[in-house]
C-alpha cells in the first residue's frame, strides 16, 4: 500500500519488524517469527538480495530486498545467482534492449538483465511477450510488444507506448493530441479517494476512483455507505454511482466529456503525498486522489 516495512535478521536468532523486537527460526523453507508473543510462519524464497514471504498472517506475497551486506555463506549463492542472470540475459530478445523515450521520461533494457527506470534499477526477465521487473513490493508484469522503433506496454491494463532512443534525439514529450486537447500521459493510472468516519454510535465511508487512460477515455466509480448504531435506531445505508467517458487536459485544467453528466472540467494540481512522499496525487478543485497504481512521485 506504498509504506515502506524493515525487517532485520541476525545471526543469533533475534531481530526487529518496524522497531519492534522479534525471535526468528526457519525449517526448511519455513520462516516462523514470534512478536509480542505471537507466532506466525511463513513459506520463504531467498534470491540473492530478494527475501519473499508468503502465508502466515499476510494476505499477499511480500518482497524484501537487502540493504547492506551477505553474510559470508552467501557467497556461493551470490555466485550462482550471477550465473542464472547470465543464463537468463543470453535469451533476452534483441529488440528490446536499449533506451526508449516517452513521456518526459526514459526507460532502459540493458543486455545484463538490468532495467533502469527513473534512476532505478531492478533485475527484469522476458518470458514470451511478459516482462517480469524484481521490485521491492514483489515482481511486477508487462506485456510487452516492439514494432519498428516503438515499444507497446501494457501496464495496469493500460497502453503505453515508448520510441526507441533518448528523450533529446526523439523530442517526445509527456503529452498527445486528442480530438478535443492534449492528453498528459503522466496522469495515465487509477486515482482514489476515500473518507472514513467512525464513532461510538456509528459512522460513514466513502471512495471514489477515476481512471484516466491512455486512449482518452475515463472510468468513474464510487460507493459511500452509512451506518447509525444507538439505544433508539439501528441501520445503514449504501450507495453506489459509475460513469465514463472521454477526458483531456489544457494548462491546469482536466476536461471530461460524459454521455451522462455532459462537459465540465476541473482545476488540477500535481502533489505528493505529505506523509508517505513517495505516493504521487491529484487534486481536483480541492479534492485530492491518491496514486492506486505503482507510480513514482512527481
Amino acid at each position: 500500500m506504498g509504506f515502506q516495512m524493515t525487517l532485520m535478521l541476525n545471526t543469533d536468532g533475534s531481530g526487529e519488524f518496524d522497531g519492534e523486537p522479534i525471535r526468528f527460526s526457519t525449517q526448511g523453507d519455513k520462516l516462523s517469527v514470534t512478536q509480542n508473543g505471537v507466532s506466525n510462519t511463513y513459506t520463504y524464497v531467498l534470491s540473492g538480495n530478494f527475501l519473499k514471504l508468503s502465508g502466515g498472517d499476510l494476505d499477499q506475497a511480500i518482497t524484501f530486498t537487502r540493504q547492506g551486506s551477505a553474510p559470508s555463506n552467501q557467497s556461493a549463492t551470490t555466485a550462482s545467482t550471477n550465473q542464472t542472470a547470465t543464463n537468463q540475459s543470453a535469451s533476452l530478445p534483441k529488440n528490446l534492449i536499449g533506451v526508449w523515450s516517452g513521456y518526459n521520461e526514459t526507460l532502459e533494457f540493458k543486455s545484463s538483465g538490468e532495467c533502469v527506470y527513473r534512476g532505478q534499477a531492478y533485475r527484469y526477465s522476458v518470458s514470451g511477450n511478459i516482462i517480469t521487473l524484481e521490485t521491492v513490493q514483489g515482481n511486477f508484469l508487462m506485456e510487452y510488444a516492439v514494432t519498428g522503433n516503438q515499444l507497446n506496454l501494457t501496464v495496469n491494463g493500460q497502453k503505453v507506448v515508448y520510441t526507441k532512443g533518448n528523450a533529446a534525439s526523439t523530442n517526445t514529450t509527456g503529452t498527445v493530441k486528442s480530438g478535443k486537447g492534449n492528453l498528459d500521459m503522466t496522469l495515465v493510472g487509477q486515482w482514489c479517494y476515500m473518507n472514513v468516519y467512525s464513532t461510538y454510535s456509528g459512522g460513514s465511508s466513502s471512495q471514489e476512483c477515476i481512471t484516466l487512460k491512455a486512449d482518452g477515455t475515463y472510468e468513474y466509480f464510487s460507493e459511500s455507505s452509512r451506518s447509525v448504531n444507538t439505544n433508539t435506531v439501528v441501520g445503514g445505508t449504501s450507495s453506489q454511482n459509475s460513469d465514463r467517458g472521454t477526458w483531456w487536459t489544457e494548462g491546469n485544467r482536466i476536461y471530461y466529456n460524459s454521455p451522462t453528466n455532459g462537459q465540465g472540467s476541473y482545476q488540477i494540481e500535481k502533489r505528493n503525498h505529505p506523509k508517505n512522499t513517495s505516493d504521487p496525487m491529484i487534486v481536483l478543485d480541492g479534492r485530492t486522489y491518491v496514486t492506486a497504481t505503482r507510480k513514482n512521485p512527481w
